[in-house]
Order: structure tokens, then sequence, then C-alpha cells
């Protein structure tokens, strides 16, 4: 699957509202460094970002340090992959 900055940011918004019950309405994403090594930067409001933080670390194992979430590109993948995950099952009503 390819990650974009778009799908991180819908997929952080998604489990902004998984975990708060409403999605911030700016989430920025930003990609840093080459195609082969690259590593995205996530601005979240501080209002969800205890949240999201403990949500990531629970479900994939991700340790944030201070404000800013970093993700590698491995990282970014199993993010949107968990959000998708969410909305199938909530498609298909587990």
């Amino acid at each position: 699957m390819t990650v974009t900055t778009v799908s991180i940011r819908l997929a952080l918004k998604k489990i902004a509202e998984i975990t708060c019950g409403i999605a911030p309405s700016v989430i920025h994403v930003q990609a840093i460094g080459d195609p082969t090594r690259r590593v995205y930067a996530a601005s979240i409001p501080w209002e969800y970002r205890a949240e999201i933080h403990s949500y990531l670390a629970q479900h994939l194992a991700i340790s944030v340090q201070k404000n800013a979430l970093i993700l590698s590109s491995e990282q970014a993948e199993a993010v949107v992959n968990l959000a998708m995950r969410h909305l199938e099952d909530q498609a298909t009503g587990l």
C-alpha cells in the first residue's frame, strides 16, 4: 500500500474519532526525506494528542516522544492499516 500524507492524516482523524468521539478539523502531516527513507511528522492538536498517542502505543507499540508524532514509513503504513481495519469492522458490523 502506498502511504501518503493525506492517508496518514485521515487515519489519525479516524483514530481521534475512535478515542475522543470527535475528529479534529486539522492535523498537519509532513513527509521528510527521500522516498527510500521517508519519515512522516504529524502535528496533532493538544486536545487529542494524549488519547491518540495512547491508542497507537496500545495497538501498534508506537512510542511517542514529546509533542510531535514521528513515524517511519512502516509505522505510517501500520497506522493507516489500523484505521482501515476499524472502518472495515464498522462496515461489517463487528
